[in-house]
Parts: C-alpha cells; structure tokens; sequence
C-alpha cells in the first residue's frame, strides 16, 4: 500500500490548486475575449456619422453650385453685330459668366439697372443696349440669365467663336468684369463705367447724347 503524505508534504500542493483554478480562469477569460467582436466607443462611431453627413453634403453643393446645368446653346456676338446699331446711343455691358450661369455681383447689379433703362429706351428711342459675355464654359446657362432678369436687349456669348473679338476690340477702354461703354450716335466711345452705375446716371447720359447733333 502506498504511503500516505505527511501532513508537511500536503501543504505545498493545497496552495498551488488556487493558482492554477486563477490561470485556468483567467486564460478562460483571455479566450472569451478574442472570440467577442471589436466594439467601438459611441463617441467614436458617432463621429465617423458625422463625417459621412459632411462628405455627402459638401458633394451636393459641388453638384448644385459647380458642375454645369444643362441649357440651350446662346447666340454668339461679333463686331458685325454692334455695328448694326450705328446712329444710335449704345450702351455695351461686358461680362464674364462661369458653369451654371456663376457671375459676380457687379453684374447682378447691372443688370437690373440695364433693365430699367430698357423700359424706358429701347422701344421708343434710338437707343441700343447690348449685354457681352464671355462665357467659357458650355453650360454657362445664358438663356436662364435672359429669364431670370427679364433682358429683351441683345445677349451674346463672344466666346462662343472662340475669338473674343468685342473683347478685344475694346481691350484699350481697360474691360473689367461688368463694365459698360456709352457709345454716341458717331460711334465714339464717350464714358467707360467700370464701377456699377445707377439706371439715373446712365439714362442722364443718354439723354444727352440723344439730344446732341
């Protein structure tokens, strides 16, 4: 028969089993954890939430504000045109249009006050107006420019033949965006408005080149 353990002998091994009873639990624990999925913290989740919202958004606006609108084609200008009004006062606004019918203030405000000297002009005087664009890209949207400020003068796109040939021909008047050039009945080049000009000051200067021989 075997021997039975001193009392000594039994004492080691009572300290050691919760030991191993803590490592067996602990590396049930460690297994238990590898299976579980990854989850991430609420603020880090919501953050990537709002990230998406943002990047979905900023390409809305860039598809609103940025890629072109279809449109109809616009007529193009040429100095053929303008010359067409001879002995009459022309009144010639020089613009730049982007994608989708983009323009700077400037114009907007010339635009209306064109509008208003229209009214009062173009169907009873000899008076001409003419609106020039250069407007680069193929949608630049002229025809909703037309609507949009109700313009029954002459618009046209001098970029459209790829010349610019009004452009250049007024190159030595220094042409800003938005200028106008007041031209007499001789066709002399008379004032250069390169700030926005009221529909007032404008129709005084017409006035006086109607009146005048």
């Amino acid at each position: 028969m075997p021997k039975k353990k001193k009392l000594k002998e039994r004492q080691p091994e009572r300290s050691i089993r919760p030991q191993k009873a803590q490592e067996a639990y602990r590396e049930q624990k460690e297994r238990e954890a590898e299976r579980k999925p990854r989850q991430w913290p609420k603020g880090k989740i919501l953050g990537v939430i709002c990230l998406i919202s943002l990047i979905f958004v900023s390409y809305g606006a860039w598809q609103y504000y940025i890629q072109p609108h279809p449109t109809g084609p616009a007529s193009n200008l040429s100095l053929e045109d303008i010359n067409q009004f001879h002995g009459k006062v022309i009144a010639i606004h020089f613009m730049y249009v982007g994608c989708g019918g983009q323009m700077i203030s400037i114009n907007d405000h010339q635009l209306k006050q064109l509008k208003i000297v229209c009214n009062n002009y173009c169907d009873n005087k000899p008076v001409a107006l003419v609106t020039v664009a250069a407007a680069t890209c193929p949608n630049s949207d002229l025809a909703k420019i037309r609507a949009n400020y109700e313009i029954t003068w002459v618009l046209g796109n001098d970029y459209g033949d790829g010349k610019m040939d009004i452009f250049n021909a007024y190159k030595a008047y220094s042409i800003k965006d938005g200028t106008i050039v007041l031209i007499d009945k001789a066709f002399n080049v008379v004032h250069v408005y390169s700030e926005a000009i009221t529909a007032d000051t404008l129709s005084l200067e017409i006035n006086q080149l109607l009146e005048s021989d």
